[in-house]
């Protein structure tokens, strides 16, 4: 059985409309996938209809972004996926739509960083090249340096202008993920860490108190199988996840061959027992689900 937990569409920062990302879906014989857009749940009502007619599972979800804040002097971003959540809690809502804003807020500000260098980059091309209303970020960008020749590819965006190290670099404002997990727990969602291993080599990015307070906030899981989670990094999050019985999840973070040609759908999987503890413990909304599990 094939389980993608990590899926994202054009209401985010995906390649595809939800017609062409089910079709993929299909084709790659996925059981069960999590539509997980960034900050924001515009897609579930078609992603689980489109899932029904396909005979495909499917499982609501956010990737949300927050950053650690406790005891540092520069906090640092961190995204939290969050399975099953009432789409509808007011608390919930008002995170989303704080991240929504700050990402327009952000995007704005990164053009205009990138336009002393880039002067044919505006915000109107970006804009104009993804879906109204969608969650814009830099694969947004990238794709626009694309299509204007500065760069050979989104990837190659990505390892250069865009690059965390790049001076026009743009760091996301965004909520305390502790606060977040919080959050997520009381509108009966699951959270659970995304991709925690961002750090230099196998070195692991964040302490063990680090994940112990998230823990004591409410965290459930952890996504051990990631394509940027490797080496001794995954070896301890899958000691720490064992030692506090956290669900492990694996997923390919699917943005489209164009946005991340290095992620393809599937590329790591969820197991059927780790779904069902998924599926035992988010309580906000219902899945949409072709088998008991």
């Amino acid at each position: 059985m094939k389980i993608d937990l990590h899926i994202h569409s054009n209401f985010s920062d995906g390649d595809y409309p939800l017609k062409k990302l089910i079709r993929k879906i299909k084709r790659k014989k996925l059981d069960v996938f999590a539509l997980t857009d960034h900050d924001r749940t515009d897609g579930w009502l078609e992603a689980r209809q489109r899932a029904s007619k396909a005979g495909i599972s499917f499982i609501p979800g956010i990737e949300i972004t927050t950053e650690w804040r406790l005891g540092v002097s520069k906090p640092f971003g961190m995204h939290l996926l969050a399975y099953l959540p009432d789409k509808d809690n007011a608390e919930l809502q008002a995170i989303l739509v704080q991240n929504q804003n700050e990402r327009e807020v952000r995007l704005k500000q990164y053009i205009q960083n990138l336009q002393r260098d880039y002067p044919a980059l505006t915000f109107d091309k970006v804009a104009s090249m993804s879906k109204e209303g969608s969650t814009l970020g830099r694969p947004d960008i990238a794709r626009v340096l694309v299509k204007l020749k500065l760069a050979k590819s989104v990837g190659d965006a990505f390892d250069g202008i865009l690059s965390k190290r790049s001076k026009h670099y743009v760091r996301n404002e965004a909520p305390d993920v502790l606060e977040v997990i919080a959050a997520v727990r009381k509108a009966g969602g699951v959270p659970v860490l995304a991709h925690p291993s961002r750090g230099d080599g196998d070195k692991v990015s964040f302490e063990e108190a680090v994940f112990d307070q998230m823990r004591q906030a409410g965290l459930l899981g952890i996504e051990v199988d990631h394509i940027e989670v490797k080496g001794a990094n995954r070896e301890w999050l899958v000691a720490y996840a064992t030692k506090h019985n956290l669900i492990m999840t694996g997923s390919s973070d699917y943005h489209g061959r164009k946005a991340k040609k290095d992620n393809p759908l599937a590329l790591h999987t969820t197991t059927p027992e780790m779904l069902k503890r998924i599926l035992e413990l988010g309580t906000g909304t219902e899945p949409h689900l072709e088998k008991k599990f």
